[in-house]
């Protein structure tokens, strides 16, 4: 019991054709994937600075650090939470300790912050509300998009598809 050539030749010719059917899409659902997982981590890095103002009765803020300390407006960059004392938006001294380290995003994907007064940073009050600054996160790899809403309250809500 064998194949024929032909048998063979029909075979190869339709796994080729499902191989470049399902190679045209591959680069959509990685980017896909890679954006949804950016998502939920930045998702849950928004949650535990929350959480931590609160934990810790202290003011919390969320930025991309310098190496002096500052907070930089490079939302694709790693983000980190820390506790922030008076001046704002900086990082000095032991008493403002870094809580967490946050992954840049992913290859492809962009982060974007806007929100009331375009700061440079997001600012959590001991009571969990933020600074005054509802905004929203956009996170977007080509056509697809989600967006992370943060209210006055410092409450989390999302969307996209």
């Amino acid at each position: 019991m064998g194949f024929t050539l032909l048998e063979l030749l029909i075979t190869l010719a339709v796994l080729t054709a499902l191989t470049i059917i399902g190679g045209a899409q591959l680069p959509n659902l990685v980017g896909a994937s890679a954006l949804r997982s950016d998502v939920n981590a930045l998702a849950r890095h928004l949650r535990y600075g929350r959480f931590s103002a609160l934990q810790h009765g202290a003011p919390v803020t969320l930025c991309a650090l310098s190496p002096q300390g500052r907070c930089e407006p490079a939302w694709n960059a790693p983000l980190s939470l820390f506790i922030d004392h008076p001046p704002k938006g900086l990082r000095q001294g032991p008493e403002d300790r870094v809580l967490r380290l946050g992954p840049g995003a992913s290859r492809g994907v962009v982060r974007q912050w806007r929100a009331f007064g375009s700061r440079r940073y997001l600012r959590w009050r001991p009571d969990g509300r933020t600074d005054g600054q509802n905004g929203r996160f956009t996170l977007s790899h080509g056509e697809q998009r989600y967006e992370l809403v943060i209210t006055q309250a410092g409450r989390l809500r999302r969307s996209g598809p």
